[in-house]
């Protein structure tokens, strides 16, 4: 039951099971191969919707963690529209940041990356990584104008640009326009929370 999770997580699969690699050189190695191995069979089992996914404690707790760091943060993904009051189940939390405040964020959550957070080499962000907290929070930085080619997602660089202010639980985030959300969840095929998120938008708009 949990193929579909790995695959889904882009792991690598051969005649002894899925995996991930990373440098023996990346920094704290050995810690984050402790924190994976603390936190992995919990995560993959949320990613799977086999057990409750507590997205809100994974977000609060962050917010808190980095209050004050100076880090310059935004949210995307489905939990960016579940702070605006949008029931859509989220089984992660997905956070966008400046590249330039990797090495900090590396430092803030040292006791709870299970990923690496690396160049990616010409993926769709500079760099990407996961935290657990309460659940799985992954990492990214400045994402590539290919995210908006044809269409702007909520990712990209235009989402970046154009973000927007929600209060949520006394902490002030920064969220992508639900316009993108609608729009990428119809790309994707989940027509049940493009039309959640649409009819959130028309009854704003009236």
């Amino acid at each position: 039951k949990f193929v579909p999770v790995f695959e889904m997580c882009f792991y690598n699969h051969d005649d002894r099971g899925y995996f991930k690699q990373f440098p023996l050189s990346t920094k704290n190695i050995n810690v984050i191969k402790a924190n994976y191995q603390k936190y992995a069979p919990t995560m993959f089992s949320q990613l799977g919707y086999f057990i409750p996914v507590p997205w809100e404690a994974a977000l609060e707790e962050f917010c808190h963690e980095i209050k004050g760091s100076g880090i310059r943060w935004w949210l995307t993904g489905s939990c960016a529209a579940c702070i605006r009051g949008i029931a859509l189940n989220p089984h992660d939390v997905d956070i966008m940041i400046d590249a330039r405040d990797k090495e900090l964020i590396e430092e803030l959550f040292a006791d709870s990356i299970i990923e690496p957070i690396l160049d990616t080499n010409g993926w769709v962000t500079k760099d990407f990584g996961v935290i657990f907290k309460h659940a799985r929070i992954d990492i990214a930085s400045d994402p590539s104008p290919v995210l908006d080619d044809p269409k702007p997602v909520d990712c990209g660089p235009y989402a970046l640009a154009h973000l927007e202010t929600i209060e949520w639980r006394g902490h002030t985030i920064k969220v992508p326009p639900l316009h993108l959300q609608e729009y990428v969840n119809e790309k994707r095929g989940r027509t049940d929370r493009a039309k959640l998120i649409r009819e959130f938008r028309q009854q704003n708009e009236q």
